[in-house]
Parts: C-alpha cells; structure tokens; sequence
C-alpha cells in the first residue's frame, strides 16, 4: 500500500506548478511516509487504507489549487465560454463513446436507402425506424420553437453578443439531446433483450424523457440567459429579494449586480409585476 499510494502521488505531482512541483512533492511525501510509520506502529486507530486515500485526494487537490487559482476558476465558471467549452465538450465525449455516432448515422442511411430504394413494398421496416425518430424529434423542435417565441419577448433588446450566445446555447440544445437521445436510445435497444420492457423502457420511456428533457432544456436556455450581464454575458451575483408574491403594489422581485459593475437587473418573480429592468451603471461603479 505505501508503494503504491507513493506512485499515485508522483503522478499526481504535475497537477503542480513547476516552481512549487519539488516542494509540494517533498511535503506531501513526508506526510504519506510520517502516516505509515504509525500505522506500521501501531498507533493509528483509524483504517489505514481510508486515511491514505484521504491523504491523496488532498495532495491533488492541494496541487490543482495550485496551479488554478479558486477565484480565477469561478471568474471562468460565471462567463459565457464556460457553456460554451461544456457543450464542445459534451459533443466531442458523445462521439467518441457512441464510436462516431453510429446510431444516428444508421438512422440517416435507413432514410436515404428508403427514399431513394426503388422496390415497391407493401411494408418496409426501414420506415417505421425513420418515422419513430424523426417525429419526436420534430415534436420536440416544435415545442422549443414555441419556447423560443414566449422567451423571446421577456429578454428585451440587447447588443448581437447577446443573442448571439443566446443563439448559441439554443443551437447546442437542439444539437446535443437529440443526439443523446439516439444514442443512448441504441444502447438501451441492445441492453434489454425483454421485448415487452424494450418497447416500453427503450421506445416509449426513452421518447418521453426526450421530450421532457428537451423542453426543461429549453427553459433553462432562457433561465440562464434572464441572469446574465448584456454587455460581458456573464452571470449576476448577489441576489436580494424583496416583495410578497401575494402582493400587487409590492409583487417579489430579485434584483442582481453585475460583477464587472455594468448594470443591475430587477427580475420580476411573479406575473403581477412590471417585467425585467435593468439598469446600467457608469465607470463609477465598476471599482466598487
């Protein structure tokens, strides 16, 4: 056990900058060899493997904080390329775990081979594939497109950088559940081999969470986008809220502040109220 932790711990090591790499090594070693003298000892009471893990997952803690400074990472976590890397990356770990999407390829193939295949057939099963998935699908575009059109008149007017990463998420929706729904479709297809329970869990369940989920994505795409700055896109902080919900001369109301200081936003949490506000402040306040 000691061999083997000493090795996690030098490959965790590179988590650590260059400069402090030698020292973070040294102590955290030190710590690691100090632990094991007392369990060999004797003398430590707690479980010997369960203290060792916890010693390392500080050390690489310790070691990506580090190199990542925690208020650098928040500042990124808060701005618009953080959904944007999220969603590339997405992407990129769904092709690569459905091998290229293959589910979504076969289904564009069966519907090219069916339009184009010249026999004449009474039934084909190619078309109940096509059929299967392209009308939920379209049902889900359409449910989102109607989203997009009531969403739409509670943003306001903002700068093209605005809409664009609205633009943007709203592209990445479309583009990513349906594709997680094929594929992981797929593999629930393989995975019950119960026909019953395939039609009913991998056909119609599937379906439903679909829809669900690409609706709730939807709402959240405009969620987002209500609580963010229009001129950096980032995130607001330091919610306060004030009002009743049963009011109608003080209905609830949040108001948020721009980091950066460009403005602040009063978001109304009822429909009694008066809409979105926001109001921008000038240089002044960006060092407060």
């Amino acid at each position: 056990m000691p061999a083997i932790a000493m090795w996690l711990l030098r490959l965790a090591s590179p988590l650590a900058p260059r400069g402090a790499r030698s020292e973070w090594h040294s102590r955290w070693s030190s710590r690691l060899v100090n632990l094991w003298i007392l369990v060999e000892r004797g003398e430590l009471a707690l479980d010997a493997r369960a203290e060792t893990a916890g010693l390392l997952r500080a050390a690489a803690a310790n070691a990506f904080w580090l190199r990542f400074n925690r208020a650098g990472l928040r500042y990124w976590v808060r701005g618009p390329s953080f959904i944007v890397a999220c969603a590339c990356t997405a992407l990129v770990l769904l092709a690569v775990l459905s091998h290229g999407f293959a589910a979504t390829r076969a289904i564009v193939s069966a519907a090219i081979e069916w339009q184009i295949d010249p026999r004449h057939l009474r039934y084909d099963p190619r078309g109940d594939i096509v059929v299967g998935h392209v009308v939920p699908i379209a049902m889900a575009l359409t449910i989102g497109a109607v989203l997009v059109l009531i969403g739409r008149l509670s943003l306001g007017r903002c700068g093209w950088r605005y809409w664009m990463f609205l633009s943007v998420k709203i592209v990445s929706v479309m583009l990513l559940v349906p594709l997680l729904w094929l594929e992981g479709g797929a593999v629930l297809w393989r995975q019950i081999s119960h026909e019953t329970l395939r039609a009913w869990i991998a056909g119609v369940g599937s379906t439903l969470a679909f829809l669900g989920g690409f609706g709730v994505s939807v709402i959240w795409v405009f969620g987002d986008q209500r609580r963010r700055c229009p001129v950096c896109l980032r995130r607001l902080a330091r919610p306060v809220t004030y009002g009743s919900w049963g009011s109608m001369f003080e209905p609830a109301t949040t108001e948020f502040v721009c980091e950066e200081g460009h403005g602040a936003l009063s978001l109304a949490e009822s429909e009694i109220g008066e809409g979105d506000r926001w109001v921008a402040l000038d240089g002044s306040w960006r060092g407060l």
